[in-house]
């Protein structure tokens, strides 16, 4: 993964240094447990992990020149740095994944730790602003056309509830991937169960019924998960993208002082950050295929199809959505936010957006089918779409509908704080809630 597009802490996790250290980290652990079962009773210092020096460039040699096999050129560059009396133990009866696999799982769990840490920072992040424009009222679009009246707080509440339940999944998915195998090379126990049992407990994870591998379901589900996540980003990114165009111009990114839009046009202020991570979460979600795909294609046991793909595509997916996640954070927390201009669009269509109610009002006076008031509202708005006239004044106007209602009861439809009169309740399912799933409880 390029450096420009991700954070130390998740980039850390992933690196080679750490890979390494976790599969010392389970080879230790084996020893450990055969010695409490009584294989051998040499000593084991308690130091030992910290004791190996490991250097992935070395090991990556070894295994360029040498070996051509990753955990065999890992085995041979520590095994002269172990004790002399345990180095016929180690890797003793073990296959490649019975430490590749378990040593996943410990990254795999710190990088859902560390979503969930980054997924919260983005809530606190959008529940601030929510707060701040909680009755601010906006234009509701759908299919991009001006529909009804919300607030720009109800907007952010949705997002905020909707993260919530990523939070839920990740707790989910904490679980599920805090499994480890210790049975060989074909999941038939070349070694004693019990430390299997032990290894796992050892290290926080529970044993789980494997082949020379740990099916890829759990690797699937660990994508998934994050491609889910990285489509809400995706989508929040294009709404603040839209939010920024000039026509609409609700909100804008923060633009520095000294910041440049454009090599060309001196006035630009490009919403750049929102453009950038709408680009990078369809590479989360694309990896997701491949996951599924590798999970399908595995041949009886264990066949290699999986082992370069996932290389690539966890510790990429992780360390965007990672970085994603935190970078949207910020644009939230510095984003400048216009309501004069949502007031102003919310006019624009001149009383459009309170046909519903003219509707219902016709529908309920006239007692004609309600089929039948939707048709006669409809001609008289759509004419006002297109000559760009005030829908009420038309109304007045229009003796089909002003024979059924009075105009205090068609100015009454008029009313915006009708439309927006839930807010309360809307915020108190969502961001006041501190207990729903997925909320606050972790």
């Amino acid at each position: 993964m390029l450096k420009r597009y991700g954070r130390d802490e998740m980039s850390n996790i992933w690196s080679e240094a750490n890979k390494f250290f976790n599969w010392l980290l389970v080879e230790i652990a084996v020893l450990k447990a055969r010695r409490r079962i009584g294989e051998f009773i040499h000593e084991i210092p308690s130091d030992l992990a910290e004791k190996i020096s490991i250097q992935p460039e070395e090991i990556n040699r070894i295994e360029r020149e040498i070996t051509k096999h990753d955990v065999v050129a890992f085995l041979t560059h520590i095994s002269p740095q172990f004790p002399g009396e345990l180095r016929p133990w180690l890797h003793r009866g073990l296959t490649s994944y019975d430490i590749g696999d378990t040593a996943l799982s410990l990254q795999l769990r710190e990088s859902v730790s560390i979503l969930i840490q980054i997924s919260t920072k983005l809530m606190s992040a959008i529940k601030t602003v929510a707060m701040e424009y909680k009755y601010t009222p906006e234009i509701g679009r759908t299919h991009g056309i001006h529909a009804e009246p919300i607030t720009f707080g109800v907007k952010l509440a949705n997002w905020y509830d909707e993260l919530n339940r990523h939070i839920h999944r990740l707790q989910r998915l904490l679980v599920s991937v805090s499994v480890g195998k210790i049975s060989g090379a074909v999941g038939m126990y070349t070694i004693d169960p019990k430390i299997e049992e032990m290894v796992c407990e050892d290290l926080g994870l529970r044993p789980i019924i494997a082949t020379q591998i740990i099916s890829r379901d759990i690797v699937a589900e660990y994508m998934s998960t994050l491609g889910i996540i990285a489509a809400t980003i995706g989508k929040f990114s294009t709404n603040l993208r839209l939010l920024s165009q000039t026509e609409i111009g609700e909100i804008m990114e923060l633009f520095g002082k000294d910041q440049k839009g454009s090599s060309a046009m001196p006035h630009k202020e490009n919403p750049i950050g929102s453009e950038n991570l709408s680009g990078l979460m369809r590479v989360v979600c694309s990896n997701v295929q491949v996951a599924y795909e590798n999970l399908a294609a595995c041949w009886h046991e264990r066949s290699l199809d999986n082992s370069g793909s996932e290389r690539v595509i966890i510790a990429d997916s992780s360390i965007l959505l990672d970085y994603a996640m935190a970078r949207l954070a910020g644009i939230i927390e510095k984003m400048r936010v216009f309501p004069g201009r949502m007031t102003a669009n919310l006019n624009q269509t001149k009383g459009l957006i309170f046909s519903q109610e003219v509707m219902m009002l016709v529908a309920e006076k006239s007692k004609m089918p309600r089929e039948e008031a939707h048709t006669l509202v409809r001609d008289v708005a759509l004419e006002c779409w297109e000559n760009g006239t005030d829908f009420l004044e038309v109304l007045l106007g229009n003796n089909s509908i002003i024979q059924f209602v009075s105009e205090d009861e068609l100015r009454s439809c008029f009313n915006l704080e009708n439309k927006v009169r839930y807010v309360d309740y809307i915020f108190a399912k969502s961001i006041d809630n501190q207990n729903q799933e997925g909320g606050n409880e972790y």
